[in-house]
């Protein structure tokens, strides 16, 4: 399939991830190109077994292919991306995406473009003003759809790391 006959709306839609997606959100993270995908990390506190009064809201959002379209994919969600939010009794107009993600057989489409175009419409209804997300130097090309939708460089980190004990990979 061409991006050029690529129409979203009759391909995928949108939807908010709910705790009985936690399998497929997992098996969408095996797709990052993040150095820290392999870290675990425990999805079901995601889906309301934390306050949120008092921690961070994380929202999962899903590009999930309609129903006529054929798949051969365990799952039906080809891309995610999460909107962090402060905790709801802490005023903040900044909101911040983090992992998102394609399908290797969905990049290049537009998939992840539609879908934080989709989250920023979102954002507004929960009085974000501002999207922030960090993104590796070595990854062009998800900095260049950052930049061709609008998110521009505030700063940039260094990253550094001390080695305590000589491990036999390090000598």
């Amino acid at each position: 399939m061409s991006a050029a006959h690529f129409t979203n709306s009759r391909i995928y839609h949108f939807r908010i991830a709910t705790s009985e997606d936690i399998a497929c959100v997992n098996w969408l993270d095996t797709f990052s190109s993040s150095p820290h995908r392999a870290l675990h990390r425990e999805v079901e506190k995601y889906f309301g077994s934390v306050d949120p009064s008092i921690h961070e809201r994380n929202i999962i959002f899903f590009a999930e292919l309609n129903d006529t379209v054929a798949a051969q994919l365990p799952f039906r969600a080809i891309a995610k991306a999460e909107l962090l939010l402060a905790p709801s009794d802490v005023e903040s107009d900044v909101g911040y995406i983090k992992r998102v993600v394609v399908h290797p057989e969905w990049r290049g489409l537009r998939v992840a473009q539609s879908l934080l175009e989709f989250i920023e419409a979102e954002a507004q209804n929960y009085h974000i003003k501002y999207l922030d997300l960090h993104v590796w130097d070595q990854n062009t090309s998800a900095i260049q759809l950052y930049e061709r939708i609008g998110f521009h460089t505030r700063h940039r980190e260094l990253y550094m790391r001390k080695t305590l004990q000589e491990n036999e990979e390090d000598s």
